[in-house]
């Protein structure tokens, strides 16, 4: 449970005897109308402990970091002061965190709560002079991790039944950066009859006071506060490890303002720190380390960086340039204008190439509010496709026949398919595909090298009134008129002659049947057959002889 000071007497702060307070940044001066508040932190090391936390039932390595306002609302019943608390807790050893929020009735020092509603519920604080209840609610305790950046946000509205506060957060960076998330984890609607307005405040007063006796009551400040301190129940913690800028914002005109006049503690929150010293970083930021506190006036002049609320991712396989640079990616928050050129036409290497496809923005400006972009710049890629084949290349591409070059460019996810066919160099000579490497049908997802093997093959004529065969390889084929023959196949010529006959091939070759002849060209032959004068002879004496024979024996007997 988070405690405001329940009192302060009215002395000017150097003259106070000061132990320890809430530290950070906070503002005083006004008077500052806002309807929305905006707290910034970036935490790079971080550990308190506290040996008497037990006392007051708070982790003994317990710390907060507090968004404090003041709402005013103004009615026709007068005015109304709330004390709104948005607060992340730590307990520092183990890495953990939530956030909760507070809302106190400040309208006068012992001033509960009632009718309140959101996630939360009204509690009482049984402590005399003191207020009486308050209305509390927080998350579930989660895990953070080193650098450690959030925003803290109080929003504010009202209408006629009274006024809707929300407490919210949105984690920048737990470890790694993060696109940014606007969580609100808690709306909470304070009846108020009679409205006729409701501001957060910022003014150079404090809340109504109550003289009870001899001793006066203070009312609260109407500042705002981004401070570190203890867990809750007013502890006041020591820090063993601390390293976190802070930023403190509100709403004017649209546009999120830094609070000009700044001081390094608060005097509404009752937890606090003893060690905490808090310069200006090179950023302009508040820079919250250990060291002897000086509480005072921290600048009148405060300019803090804007980390930004638009989360660019971009992410590209062509390098682009932002901002004169050369990159192939960016993720980060934009607080300034950024400019980007993608390249219309980028050559990869000597085999491929991309082309930008669709307009993309060239210029980036910050916002207001809470964005992702994601920018994923869409190419298309063109890979050289070459070709090595003797004859000319027909392909089906895309659903489309073409003839392919020795060297061509085709986008990414085309499909080829070569076709197979015979190339005639003229009616006795041919070209036929033998193999086609890597594949016949090919989807083209890089350069590739096709290779088409062919072989030429001669037409073989012979010109025969008997059939004739042809001996190719061991194999036997019977010659029906033509056939066509590999370029450098030893061929040999058969043919089934009567004995009566003796036969010889005539033309490109004069060869007998059964001789082999080395096909380079178109070859054309014809059987021709001569009379096979000795067998005819003595086919012819045969008869001559026998009667001889026969007419010698019949002389003889």
């Amino acid at each position: 449970m988070l405690k405001l000071i329940p009192f302060l007497l009215l002395l000017s702060l150097p003259s106070l005897v000061v132990i320890s307070l809430p530290t950070g940044i906070s503002v005083f001066n006004g008077p500052i109308y806002t309807n929305s508040v905006l707290g910034f932190v970036n935490i790079t090391s971080l550990l308190a402990y506290n040996s008497s936390a037990k006392n007051l039932q708070v982790p003994l390595y317990g710390a907060s970091l507090q968004l404090n306002v003041m709402l005013v609302a103004n009615s026709t019943n007068g005015e109304y002061y709330f004390w709104l608390q948005n607060v992340a807790d730590f307990i520092t050893n183990e890495s953990q965190f939530f956030f909760g929020d507070n809302v106190w009735n400040t309208t006068s020092p012992f001033a509960g709560v009632s009718n309140i509603t959101g996630r939360g519920s009204v509690y009482s604080t049984n402590t005399p002079l003191y207020h009486s209840s308050y209305y509390a609610y927080s998350t579930n305790i989660t895990n953070y991790t080193l650098p450690f950046s959030f925003y803290l946000i109080i929003n504010e509205s009202y209408n006629i039944s009274g006024v809707k506060v929300s407490f919210g957060y949105v984690i920048l960076q737990n470890g790694k950066l993060l696109p940014p998330n606007p969580v609100f984890y808690d709306n909470v609607f304070i009846p108020v009859s009679g409205i006729i307005s409701a501001s957060i405040v910022v003014a150079n007063q404090t809340t109504p006071n109550i003289t009870i006796g001899l001793t006066t009551y203070v009312g609260n400040y109407l500042d705002a506060e981004l401070v570190w301190g203890g867990f809750s129940n007013g502890e006041i913690t020591t820090f063993i490890k601390m390293s976190s800028l802070l930023a403190l914002y509100y709403m004017k005109d649209g546009n999120w303002v830094p609070f000009s006049e700044v001081y390094t503690y608060g005097l509404n929150t009752a937890e606090s720190s003893t060690n905490l010293h808090v310069t200006i970083y090179k950023n302009g930021d508040a820079y919250v380390t250990i060291g002897k506190p000086d509480y005072g006036l921290l600048t009148s002049n405060f300019n803090p960086s804007i980390p930004g609320f638009l989360f660019l991712n971009i992410s590209s396989k062509i390098p682009f340039i932002i901002n004169g640079s050369l990159t192939d990616n960016f993720t980060g928050y934009v607080n300034s204008l950024i400019r980007l050129r993608f390249y219309d036409n980028y050559s990869i290497n000597s085999t491929s190439f991309a082309l930008l496809n669709g307009s993309y923005p060239s210029l980036i400006y910050p916002t207001n509010w809470f964005k992702n972009l994601t920018i994923n710049p869409e190419y298309a890629y063109y890979y050289l496709i070459r070709v090595n084949s003797p004859i000319p290349v027909i392909a089906n591409v895309n659903g489309k026949l073409v003839r392919l070059n020795s060297s061509n460019w085709l986008v990414q996810g085309s499909l080829i398919r070569i076709i197979n066919y015979t190339y005639y160099n003229n009616s006795n000579e041919r070209i036929i595909i033998v193999s086609i490497y890597p594949s016949t049908s090919l989807k083209i997802m890089e350069p590739t090298l096709i290779n088409i093997t062919t072989i030429t093959q001669y037409r073989v004529n012979v010109k025969s009134n008997i059939p004739v065969f042809i001996l190719e390889n061991g194999e036997k084929f019977k010659l029906n008129g033509s056939i066509w023959v590999n370029k450098g196949t030893n061929m040999t010529l058969v043919a089934n002659i009567p004995f009566y006959y003796i036969g010889k091939f005539i033309g490109t070759y004069n060869v007998s049947p059964g001789q082999s002849v080395l096909v380079n060209g178109p070859i054309n032959e014809s059987l021709v057959l001569y009379p096979n004068i000795p067998i005819i002879i003595i086919i012819l004496l045969i008869p001559l002889i026998i009667l001889a024979l026969v007419i010698i024996k019949k002389i003889v007997n």
